[in-house]
């Protein structure tokens, strides 16, 4: 199975943006009430390359349509400074979910918005999603359980 990613959006005008996201009235019968106010991350790419300079490249995220989506034209229309907080679970030997590592964005801004559907003959069992890219000042990793963190700056080319 696969690790599971959530993340809290927290906007500079508009707050706490992942508010309820993972509730049944935003995401229906997928519901995650332990994470409720925590976007379900269904993937997640980022790199950072290096010749002579360190050079960030986008983070970028799938999501549901959910609660945050109207949201998220919002904030990328206004340039709002967002803080995401990622937060990765694998299972345990015990089976149980654990909270294992995070990466923190801050100072982001949003780069992309983008709606996808799926084609409704192809992918009849394809579900509506965004794939959401970030921009960002400072990334932070942290690995929970083996006590391991590191932070980066993204200054050359921000905003």
């Amino acid at each position: 199975m696969a690790n599971i990613a959530y993340l809290t959006l927290n906007g500079q005008f508009q707050g706490l943006i992942s508010a309820g996201c993972s509730s049944v009235e935003s995401i229906g019968n997928k519901a995650q009430i332990a994470h409720i106010d925590q976007i379900v991350i269904l993937g997640l790419a980022h790199g950072i390359t290096r010749n002579q300079n360190v050079n960030h490249q986008l983070l970028t995220i799938r999501k549901p349509i959910d609660k945050s989506s109207p949201l998220l034209g919002k904030a990328i229309t206004e340039n709002e400074v967002l803080t995401c907080d990622f937060d990765f679970y694998r299972t345990n030997r015990a089976g149980i979910n654990e909270l294992y590592y995070k990466m923190k964005l801050s100072n982001a801004r949003l780069s992309s918005v983008q709606f996808n559907m799926a084609h409704t003959i192809t992918d009849s069992a394809g579900q509506p999603e965004e794939t959401i890219s970030f921009i960002y000042e400072t990334i932070n990793w942290e690995h929970c359980i083996a006590g391991t963190s590191a932070f980066s700056i993204w200054d050359e080319r921000l905003f």
